[in-house]
């Protein structure tokens, strides 16, 4: 869950929500990659294992909210990120690798060293590098194609969550994969309200309109049962952006 400040109270966003405004900068970006269909599935789908709990989201105590993706304790994250890559093989297994991949790598970006060694991170990692590498040798995929595919799918994450947290008004992210095989960076600033500038700009089209939809949540709750009552009648609301060059 994704919890935006909204000058009525607290908008919360699904990650399915999140990771379908991926999917539209995946569709929308200029530089090839390949498979493109699967790779577009990947970003649609990273976030697959949390669908079935942003419907019934867990109160945190501490905010009277729901937790986020990064206030859920480590369990709770290791259980839904786990749960994630094998409910994409049914559709595609290479987008099932690169969502095994993606978490994985969220947890050595973004989770120490310390913790990685410990439980439960660690069981989770060694489980999904077995998966990952059964996989990539059924399909006889790239190392390459794989590595550069996965950084499209962190850099759209990334993009996606920059236009969803309202968190800050800059944001950079590096080793974007273009046309080129080289490297590049690109930066995003919020320069007025819904307006968004890309350097260098990355898309098809000259410019780029986003949406994502939420709950509005107009307070904040004592127990679990109070939180889902109030999802559920929770007004329906959109963040609007445009984005540019």
């Amino acid at each position: 869950m994704i919890l935006r400040p909204h000058a009525e109270g607290t908008l919360a966003i699904g990650q399915p929500a999140h990771a379908r405004l991926a999917a539209d900068l995946a569709r929308a970006w200029a530089w090839p990659f390949s498979p493109r269909g699967d790779v577009i599935l990947a970003a649609l789908q990273h976030d697959i294992g949390m669908a079935a709990w942003d419907a019934e989201p867990v109160l945190d105590p501490a905010t009277g909210l729901p937790y986020t993706f990064t206030s859920m304790p480590r369990a709770m994250h290791v259980g839904l990120w786990s749960r994630a890559a094998p409910l994409v093989v049914a559709q595609s297994a290479y987008a099932a690798l690169l969502v095994s991949m993606h978490g994985t790598g969220l947890y050595h970006r973004y989770v120490s060293e310390q913790e990685r060694s410990q439980e439960p991170a660690r069981s989770y990692l060694q489980a999904e590098a077995a998966f990952q590498h059964d996989l990539a040798r059924r399909l006889g995929a790239d190392p390459g194609e794989l590595q550069r595919n996965a950084a499209l799918l962190a850099c759209w994450d990334w993009m996606s969550l920059f236009a969803c947290t309202a968190s800050s008004d800059r944001t950079t992210v590096e080793g974007v994969p273009e046309a080129a095989d080289g490297r590049l960076q690109l930066e995003w600033r919020d320069r007025d309200a819904g307006q968004i500038v890309i350097e260098p700009w990355p898309f098809a089209e000259p410019a780029l309109t986003l949406s994502v939809e939420g709950r509005l949540l107009s307070a904040t709750y004592r127990d679990q049962a109070a939180l889902h009552a109030a999802l559920a009648a929770a007004p329906l609301a959109h963040v609007n952006l445009t984005a540019t060059a």
